[in-house]
């Protein structure tokens, strides 16, 4: 029974981590020589066959390329991971998110410059972090990242997806007339976090709508019962009239908080292994009443 919780608890936290990939074609692999089979390194190949490297795109001053994603919800950007390498001496590049513009790369939104040689670390991918940036991705939208050389001595190799069933864009020219694709596109994997937006609740009381329930908001009723004014939000007892009733059902809702502001009513899995509450659904219900600020999200 252990062995079980313990495989189930492994796979329920990779799906977790996996949850806000919002884009992928995967690591690219290569193909073990003579044959079509993929593979990572030469012991994933048949006795006397070597894995060869995937094949890329060339990456300069006169070819460029950029990959188009869809993000469903709203979204802040957190990371891009570009599988990429140094072809030439010198490898700077421009890394671009696009907005879209009828199906192709669009106006810039934001941009890296990257050092490929700096960057790579050994491997075969570079890693741009954008939790910092505060880049927001608006739902039911296509967006596009675009590789460019920065200079007219640097090559890249772009490596391809592991299927060519992508849409992508390519430009030949330095003022970026981009041409839609379709095939081996650069692999490349995005991520980002959903936006939660609670829903507002106009709290019963708040007569000035400033979001607290306070005596600014018993001075404006009470002002309103004597000058017989009709005020918006001033019937607090739901009778058809607003009178001392009301002033008095105000006053009680500020005196013994009755009437505070409804929270909003989701539950996430705690994913943070380090949390009391890991592996739980929680939300703000969750510690309603214990602490009086909430913050939901990732810390790094």
């Amino acid at each position: 029974m252990k062995v079980y919780y313990i495989i189930l608890l492994t796979i329920a936290i990779l799906f977790a981590q996996d949850r806000s990939l919002v884009f992928t074609t995967g690591a690219p692999l290569g193909t073990c020589n003579s044959t079509t089979t993929p593979c990572n390194t030469d012991d994933d190949c048949a006795f006397g066959n070597t894995c060869q490297p995937p094949d890329y795109h060339i990456i300069n001053d006169s070819f460029s390329l950029a990959d188009r994603f869809f993000v469903d919800n709203n979204m802040a950007l957190e990371a891009l991971k570009v599988y990429a390498e140094a072809i030439s001496d010198t490898a700077n590049v421009k890394v671009i998110l696009h907005s879209d513009s009828e199906g192709l790369p669009g106006s810039e939104i934001f941009s890296w410059d990257i050092d490929v040689f700096q960057e790579n670390h050994g491997n075969n991918y570079f890693l741009i972090m954008t939790t910092d940036q505060c880049l927001y991705l608006n739902e039911n939208n296509y967006y596009w990242i675009s590789l460019q050389a920065s200079d007219s001595n640097t090559e890249v190799a772009w490596y391809f997806s592991n299927n060519a069933s992508f849409t992508y864009s390519s430009s030949l020219s330095p003022d970026f007339n981009w041409d839609d694709s379709y095939g081996n596109c650069g692999s490349l994997s995005v991520w980002a976090e959903s936006i939660y937006e609670p829903e507002t609740f106009e709290a019963v009381g708040d007569i000035n709508m400033d979001g607290g329930i306070n005596v600014l908001d018993v001075v404006l009723l009470a002002n309103s019962v004597l000058n017989n004014e009709s005020l918006p939000g001033g019937d607090l007892n739901s009778d058809g009239m607003i009178n001392v009733l009301d002033i008095v059902n105000l006053v009680n809702t500020i005196l013994t908080g009755s009437n505070s502001e409804q929270l909003p009513d989701w539950d996430y899995i705690d994913i943070n292994t380090n949390s009391n509450y890991f592996g739980q659904l929680i939300g703000p219900e969750t510690f309603n009443g214990n602490v009086s600020v909430y913050y939901f999200g990732k810390g790094g």
